[in-house]
């Protein structure tokens, strides 16, 4: 770096072009800002260390400006480049304060505060035509206004970092429940596999014991034939034996055993009988469609349902079976804080949302005489709505304890049916926009609504304390009757 001329004494002004050359040497070439925590590359250029590491992050390590090869480890930390920044930096902030005293137009003490411009203004700039009918407050007003603004504002924002630490300690809360969850959920999965598992296990042992079963009594029957037709050989040779002593008999002893002789050769001489079907393996009966066979017979032993309960919705006073398929009310249990989930009243949604076609589902009561069945908009508590009705997004009939009949939730909580229902079939048509309810056990209809849902819709049930009863109501939803439909393609 050359060196600068001195400037004398009171030569302020022409120290002034002298100085951007020097702070253009001491700009870091990578972000052109003064170096920050100066470093120097084997080539002899200087960076700011996080500039250059940053620069490094997904390419060669190589000087950006001479391209010859480097690394972290040759990084040197440049001290006096570093002194040399915080030095020019304090010299040109300690000028400019003191020129800031002044107003920059007329070199007086600025006495007023300019409420149009935002700036400070002395008699001169008062009175000039720049301010020209501009409100204009004393230094010292103007200061204590944009102090107690400020101190509202500093008040604002402790308040806001409070709001955000409140978001912080949420997503903590939600953190630790998900590591919890994560690990249930392990548990609970593996616990499913282990029952398919072992319903294969017990199919497999049964299957080879038919296969042994069958084995040991066709080998039974095999070891049997093979026994008796050892006897059979052996009488034949036995006869042959005999015959071939007869043989040499004088013609009067051979002739007059003649015709006893016949008659043991014809009882020693019939034919063996042939092997009889059914002596093998009947191989097809174990391996013809094997996997489909057990699958048909796995389908007996596993209940299926159309959709699920979505346990990230149900409120606190709700508990949701582990198959996540029935729910009842117990006493209030402290949940994580999400959006999803009700807080207002005992409800829960359906893990499945409907947007077109036509979907069809049952519902059995057990019994509750408080109860909402329906479709509802994705719900979300953030918007602060405690009302579920048809016009919040919550379409559904319900049922009040000591009332005899239902109803539904429009506007007009028009009467549904007059009495009490246990099973209820719930029909939506997203194509039509159509939701009906019908009694599933008298197989009568109950109430339709015909709206436009506005996009996707979820099942949504509402379960009321049982009044009287020591023991909870279930509220569940039916499992689907599930057939296999065998075809040949055509």
């Amino acid at each position: 770096m050359e060196a600068e001329a001195e400037p004398g004494p009171g030569s302020s002004a022409a120290a002034a072009p002298s100085r951007p050359g020097v702070k253009e040497e001491l700009m870091c070439p990578i972000c052109y800002e003064p170096f920050r925590e100066a470093v120097t590359l084997p080539c002899g250029h200087n960076f700011c260390k996080g500039c250059i590491s940053r620069s490094w992050e997904n390419q060669r390590q190589a000087c950006p400006l001479c391209k010859e090869s480097s690394s972290l480890e040759d990084l040197r930390v440049n001290r006096t480049l570093k002194n040399l920044v915080e030095l020019i930096l304090k010299e040109e902030g300690s000028q400019q304060g003191r020129g800031a005293a002044l107003c920059p137009l007329h070199g007086e003490e600025p006495k007023f505060f300019c409420l149009e411009e935002k700036e400070l203004a002395c008699f001169s700039c008062q009175n000039s035509k720049q301010h020209e009918g501009h409100k204009m407050k004393t230094v010292q007003e103007a200061a204590v206004d944009f102090r107690a603004k400020l101190a509202n504002m500093e008040s604002s924002l402790r308040d806001k970092a409070k709001d955000f630490g409140t978001m912080r300690r949420s997503y903590e809360s939600i953190s630790r429940h998900n590591e919890v969850e994560s690990e249930r959920l392990e548990r609970q999965v593996k616990w499913e596999f282990e029952k398919l598992h072992k319903f294969l296990w017990d199919e497999e042992q049964a299957l080879l014991a038919q296969i042994r079963e069958e084995t040991g009594q066709k080998q039974d029957l095999i070891h049997g034939k093979m026994g008796q037709l050892a006897e059979a050989s052996q009488a034949l040779l036995n006869e042959a034996t005999h015959l071939q002593a007869d043989l040499k008999q004088d013609d009067v002893t051979f002739l007059m055993t003649h015709k006893n002789r016949k008659r043991r050769i014809a009882c020693t001489a019939e034919e063996p009988d042939a092997v009889p079907s059914g002596m093998l393996l009947d191989v097809a009966k174990y391996l013809g469609s094997l996997q489909y066979n057990v699958w048909k017979k796995m389908l007996d032993t596993i209940t299926a349902v159309p959709f699920c309960l979505d346990p990230n919705s149900a409120a606190g006073w709700l508990s949701v079976s582990e198959d996540l398929s029935s729910v009842s009310v117990c006493s209030y249990k402290t949940s994580v804080e999400n959006p999803e989930r009700f807080t207002s009243a005992p409800c829960v949604l359906g893990s499945r949302g409907f947007s077109e076609g036509f979907h069809t589902w049952e519902v059995d009561l057990g019994g509750l005489t408080s109860w909402r069945v329906g479709v509802s908009r994705p719900y979300t508590n953030s918007h602060g709505s405690f009302h579920h009705d048809s016009r919040t997004g919550f379409w559904y009939i319900y049922h009040l304890h000591s009332k005899d009949e239902c109803r539904a939730s429009n506007a007009l909580r028009s009467e549904a049916a007059r009495w009490n229902i246990q099973r209820i079939r719930v029909e939506l048509d997203c194509t039509e926009g159509e939701l009906s309810f019908y009694d599933a056990d008298l197989q009568r209809h109950v109430y339709t609504f015909h709206e436009k849902f506005g996009g996707t819709v979820f099942p949504y049930f509402y379960v009321g304390n049982s009044q009287g009863s020591a023991e909870a109501k279930m509220l569940r939803i039916c499992p689907l009757r599930v057939r296999v439909l065998e075809d040949v393609p055509t």
